[in-house]
Order: C-alpha cells, then structure tokens, then sequence
C-alpha cells in the first residue's frame, strides 16, 4: 500500500503508518517546525518515506504514487490511501477541489478510484453523511454522495490532538463511485444543489429554485419542476440524490435552451438585469451564446 499523509505534524500518526509495513509513505506538511521531526523519523526507516514541504491545495498528490500501480474506473480502488489530519480551515476546500476532480476523473484520480481517509469537525463529519429528513442534510451531503461512498468511522476526541480543537474530530473514509449518480460536471451539479438547498433547507424547495432564474421568470420555474418531476412544496432538506438527479438534469435542458443562464449565479434578484437579461427576464441578444462553453 503506497500512503500519502496530508498535515502530518509531528508524525504521531505518520509512525502508526509505517510500523503497518506499507509500500512507501509520502508526507506532505507546510508547516517547516515540523520536517526536523519527521526528517528524524525517516531516518529511523529509511527508503520508506518521502516529505514534502509545500501546501496541499497547491500539491500534486499523483506525484506520490507509481503509475504502473493505477487501475481502470471500472475496477477496485488501487492500492493506494490519502490520509489526512486536515487544518479546519482547509478542509472544505480541499475537499470540494477532490471531488470536481473525482467527477472528472482527472489529477490524481486519473490513477483510479482512490479512497480517502480524512478528519473534519464532527459537524461537518456529520453533514457529509447525512441522509434526507435529517438536520445535517445540507449542500455538502449531496455534492459528496452522488460521487462517493461516504463511511463515517469514528470520532476522536479533541484532546488526543496537538494543539487540541475545541470540537470533537470525526473520522470519515471517501471513496469515489464507479458510477456516479448524476452524470453532469461538478459545477453544474453544485449550481443547482446551492441554489436549491443553501439558506432554504426548511422552505419549498421551489423557493430556492427560483433563485435559479430571472425573477420576473415564473414560468421557467414551473418548467424546472414539470420536467424534473419533483414536487415544489418538498422542503429542500427533504429531497433524496435522485431528486436532485432529476433537477438538474431538468436545468440542463432549460439552459441548453437559454445558455445564458449559467452565467449567472446570484441569490440576489437585481444582478439578473445587470449584463445578461433585460429587466422581463429574457436574455439579451447581443450575447454571443455558442462562446459561453459548458
């Protein structure tokens, strides 16, 4: 098993991990305090780990593992892991890149269908699990399930961290899908999902649909729903994967007949008349739609 180890510290875990007689262990830490314990560390085992000092959102992780190694979409995972103690207030935006890049199966998960084994706040441990009807069903639920297998395997107490969290610390495991549950790219998913759930959890769902589209255009609200099928009084948190399957696949089709839509993502109903629509809500026409792309 070939490892990767995001934010090590000063190695605690990184010992657990290579006393397991893995292939190879690559660390990657920014912080420079800690590379001279982990430089100890790797003398103490030699030729089985690699640091790297840099910063994980800009890191390449496929650099830490063999390409001979990689396997098809279509097969089991490779036998690779990334682990990571993930500083807070990086972890959702790690998170949201991995997963753009698991529905296009590109960067490292050209390799395969690699599992993750990361740390998060319980709370958003909690969200990232949470099915439909449940207080933590948010965006997050959603843009992670229809990609991945989500197991939340235990929580860790705040303490047994340096420097300990206030919060209690959940560990979840990710594995992407072999076949994801909307075929649409990322952003497009994430369009609808925020507009639909963010801020409007415990409204009809057509409330935060409408965000969506023009203010002054009812009528492609009533199209989303009579396409998609969903029932607009459902409260948001309510809807399960397959309903916002539906939804999006009925934007889709809505957008590839009015492209400018998609380039307007706001929750306020007065940008919609700024650039690309006229005060009715009909797009203008002097907007060159085959050069807005996907």
């Amino acid at each position: 098993m070939h490892v990767c180890e995001v934010g090590p510290g000063p190695g605690s875990i990184t010992r657990e991990i290579l006393h397991r007689e893995g292939e190879h262990l690559t660390v990657v830490e920014k912080d420079k305090r800690f590379l001279p314990l982990l430089q100890y560390i790797s003398d103490v085992m030699p030729n089985k780990m690699t640091i790297v000092h840099g910063d994980i959102l800009q890191y390449d992780i496929s650099q830490a593992f063999p390409n001979e190694l990689a396997k098809s979409w279509k097969d089991d995972p490779p036998p690779f892991c990334v682990f990571g103690n993930l500083p807070f207030n990086i972890s959702l935006p790690l998170l949201f890149k991995w997963l753009d890049l698991i529905s296009r199966q590109e960067g490292v998960f050209e390799l395969g269908r690699i599992p993750f084994v990361l740390t998060f706040q319980a709370e958003v441990a909690e969200r990232l699990v949470a099915p439909p009807g449940t207080p933590q069903r948010s965006r997050l639920s959603i843009l992670s399930q229809y990609l991945c297998d989500i197991d939340y395997r235990f929580v860790i107490k705040g303490r047994s961290f340096i420097p300990p969290p206030k919060v209690e610390v959940g560990a979840v495991k990710i594995t992407p899908l072999k076949k994801r549950e909307i075929d649409l790219p990322f952003h497009s998913v994430d369009m609808v999902v925020k507009h639909v759930i963010s801020g409007q959890r415990q409204r009809p769902c057509k409330k935060g649909a409408s965000t969506l589209f023009p203010p002054r255009r009812k009528d492609l609200v009533e199209e989303i729903f009579q396409i998609s099928g969903v029932t607009p009084s459902t409260r948001a948190y309510m809807l399960d994967n397959l309903h916002f399957r539906d939804l999006c696949y009925a934007y889709e089709d809505i957008a590839k007949r009015i492209p400018q839509l998609k380039l307007v993502d706001t929750f306020d109903p007065n940008m919609w008349s700024k650039t690309y629509f006229d005060k009715d809500g009909n797009p203008r026409n002097n907007i060159n739609v085959e050069a807005l792309g996907d």
